[in-house]
């Protein structure tokens, strides 16, 4: 990488960089911005259609929440595709145990996929900046191990769960809930060793806990310690959480990590001096990624709304179904620490997946067009899932139509995911 003289605000509030000649590395069709939950689905339906694919991962492995955070199978029974297929080598692999798995033996069967299926991953890349003619995206620029270089696309997919790239081609979007900007707690998991049982934190351990440290209070009342299925001894433990964190801060953002992590150490800790375990609880790591519920929500040609989970809408564009309730995790302290409703099932419509006044870009995942309470319903492992594949087959449609995605044939698209087992009318 080569150096370049950058030059100083006489206030030193602002710096201006020269003019710059970015390398493409890549000309494919399909550009998949996140290798999580949704980018992941979305990469490998997409090659198996015949496309080129380049997937670019910000972390360090594929999978996203799926293999680092949760291990939570809620709203898969009405789905078919990718999503049948994921549980099914679950169970092959022996590592589910309804409605939970290990996801971190799941990477490795990520990794084959991708290779199985020629999707190219770029593992630590992140997108900074867009490529636009108008306003149809034609690339995106990211900062790799190789530094800065351009990867152009037929189509580009925001599988960012942030909405980060939808962001910088200047979409608009929401952010929280509507009477006061706030999002949903952000937590850790961490992994234990020497797990016997599986107690329920609230009704046995907590009080235990107290007993040692009576003014000692769980971080989060209905967090979770259980053992991994396909492991002995080894188990995880969702508590850690925290409110009122601005997730676009660096700084902040990187003490409530710190936070969460200090909240982990401390429950064990504490643990460990109770007769539940012996003392030999021991901590062995922390999940790669923080559990984020909630980010930004793009401003789309359609939006779920909170009518259409109670009220259980119709549309004409719909492209699968949702069926699981709406989990809203506390977005301030003192709140109760879940709320749940009850939904109606509806559908995800195609026209969410639109950032509004752009082409050549789908978002999927968590960072959709939709309300702050139909996201808490929707941004689960299996509804993301069903999004990537959508959003595989709206694209494939697109690059052999040579079309807008706007204006591929909807109704195709519809019966293709209704052949492959998603719920539609």
């Amino acid at each position: 990488m080569e150096g370049s003289n950058v030059e100083m605000s006489t206030q030193n509030t602002f710096i201006t960089e020269p003019p710059r000649q970015t390398p493409v590395t890549h000309d494919v069709d399909v550009v998949v911005c996140g290798g999580g939950t949704a980018g992941i689905a979305c990469a490998v339906c997409a090659a198996r259609l015949g496309l080129q694919v380049v997937m670019i991962e910000q972390t360090a492995q594929p999978g996203g929440m799926v293999t680092s955070v949760t291990q939570w199978t809620g709203d898969m029974d009405n789905k078919g595709g990718f999503v049948r297929e994921f549980f099914a080598e679950l169970t092959a692999l022996g590592i589910y145990r309804r409605p939970y798995y290990n996801g971190f033996q799941v990477v490795g069967y990520f990794d084959k996929l991708l290779e199985d299926n020629h999707v190219t991953p770029l593992y630590f890349t992140k997108a900074v900046s867009v490529i636009k003619e108008g306003n149809s995206l034609r690339g995106v620029v990211v900062e790799s191990r190789q530094g800065r270089h351009a990867i152009m696309g037929k189509v580009i997919i925001d599988a960012t769960g942030d909405g980060d790239v939808a962001a910088l081609a200047g979409a608009d979007f929401e952010y929280g809930r509507p009477s006061d900007g706030e999002v949903q707690s952000i937590s850790l998991s961490m992994l234990m060793q020497n797990i016997t049982g599986e107690p329920h934190l609230r009704d046995e351990v907590a009080p235990a806990m107290q007993k040692v440290k009576p003014d000692y209070k769980l971080p989060y009342d209905n967090g979770y310690m259980r053992k991994l299925p396909g492991c002995e001894a080894a188990g995880l433990c969702g508590l850690s959480h925290l409110c009122g964190c601005d997730l676009f801060n660096a700084e902040e953002f990187s003490k409530a990590l710190a936070e969460l992590r200090r909240q982990s150490l401390e429950f064990v800790e504490i643990l460990n001096q109770t007769p539940i375990f012996g003392g030999k609880v021991e901590a062995y790591g922390f999940s790669a990624l923080p559990g984020i519920r909630e980010s930004r929500r793009i401003v789309c040609d359609a939006r779920v709304s909170d009518e259409d989970c109670f009220d259980g809408n119709f549309y004409p564009d719909a492209i699968f179904t949702v069926r699981h309730n709406i989990d809203i995790h506390r977005c301030k302290e003192g709140e109760p620490c879940i709320i749940v409703e009850k939904v109606n099932p509806y559908h995800i419509r195609f026209g969410s997946l639109l950032p509004a006044k752009l082409e050549n870009i789908m978002v999927i995942g968590r960072c959709i067009g939709g309300s702050h309470r139909a996201l808490a319903s929707y941004r689960l492992i299996a509804d993301c899932f069903a999004m990537g594949e959508a959003a595989a087959l709206a694209a494939a449609s697109a690059v052999k139509e040579n079309c807008s995605l706007r204006n591929i044939p909807l109704a195709e698209l519809q019966k293709e995911m209704k052949q492959r087992g998603y719920e539609l009318p």
